[in-house]
């Protein structure tokens, strides 16, 4: 409740508004374990202090769901709520889905961390990438961070890995450490393409090995039919004033319904916030009460990480 003096007539007259603030929720829905409770209010924040347009969060707890809470709008129109449900584009938390997929081709025997890329991928070995190993793409050590084409081209898988077969490393793979932001997706998503019986591309081999076997949804290629409940990606203004130009027409881009289509396996990831947390508690343990077998043994585990 305010006390406002009001001005009227060059005179300031003391009187009393009553103004009643309500509370508002921000549209916060979902499902919370006791004990769990405070995560409401933390979550609530964001809101309160402008941070998210629309949210959700989730964790898994001994290999049960703890929470998943949904708040806020789904795009600028603000008038579809952002729920539990809703898809949302990830970026590069793509990249752990990608070497835990590595990780269980691992287990499987279809790949060894310390074998040549050629062994796989002959076509790879050339203009002194033929000493690469698995564990130089996985560690960030090949020497290809990063690949100049137009952003057209990231649509190609083919384009993409001709290119990749093509380039010279800029140091001798795994001398030296460079983030490779987007290159790692591919070349990572080519060797599990070249390995599997079934010649699956890395977006068909997560759905089929991983996704359906542990019920999650984390999307290397969205499925058409799923496109209704991905959240557009919104740059605040105070981001747009701290970031150039080519930035913002990426996210233009990230937004465009073929970029989720296409395999950009290193940062197109598409997800629920439960089924990151999902995979993520599948990686080592047991999901709801043994009904779901984790993905990857501990000597697996330890040996990716």
């Amino acid at each position: 409740i305010r006390h406002l003096p009001i001005k009227h007539n060059e005179r300031t007259f003391e009187q009393f508004i009553r103004v009643v603030f309500l509370p508002v929720d921000y549209n916060i829905r979902g499902t919370i374990k006791p004990g769990w409770e405070f995560v409401r209010n933390l979550f609530r924040e964001n809101f309160v202090q402008d941070r998210d347009l629309g949210a959700s969060v989730a964790a898994y707890y001994q290999g049960s769901l703890a929470f998943e809470l949904g708040g806020g709008w789904f795009d600028q129109s603000r008038t579809k709520p952002y729920d539990v449900e809703t898809l949302q584009l990830v970026f590069s938390t793509s990249k752990g889905l990608v070497a835990a997929a590595v990780a269980l081709a691992v287990q499987r025997g279809l790949l060894d961390y310390s074998a040549l890329v050629t062994r796989y991928w002959p076509e790879y070995g050339q203009n002194g990438k033929e000493n690469t190993t698995v564990a130089d793409i996985m560690s960030h050590r090949a020497g290809s961070p990063y690949i100049s084409k137009p952003f057209e081209q990231f649509l190609n898988w083919t384009a993409m890995i001709h290119t990749l077969e093509q380039m010279t490393p800029l140091w001798s793979p795994g001398s030296a450490h460079g983030y490779h932001a987007y290159t790692c997706g591919w070349l990572a998503g080519e060797l599990i393409r070249r390995v599997d019986p079934k010649r699956r591309s890395l977006g068909q081999f997560i759905r089929e090995e991983m996704s359906y076997p542990v019920n999650f949804e984390f999307f290397i290629g969205l499925p058409m039919n799923q496109e209704y409940r991905v959240s557009p990606v919104e740059l605040s203004e105070n981001i747009k004033q701290n970031i150039n130009e080519s930035n913002i027409e990426l996210v233009a881009l990230f937004n465009d319904p073929r970029t989720h289509r296409a395999e950009i396996p290193a940062s197109n990831g598409i997800a629920t916030a439960s089924s990151i947390a999902r995979l993520y508690s599948a990686l080592n343990t047991d999901l709801d009460g043994g009904k779901y077998k984790r993905l990857l043994n501990e000597d697996i585990l330890k040996l990716a990480t």
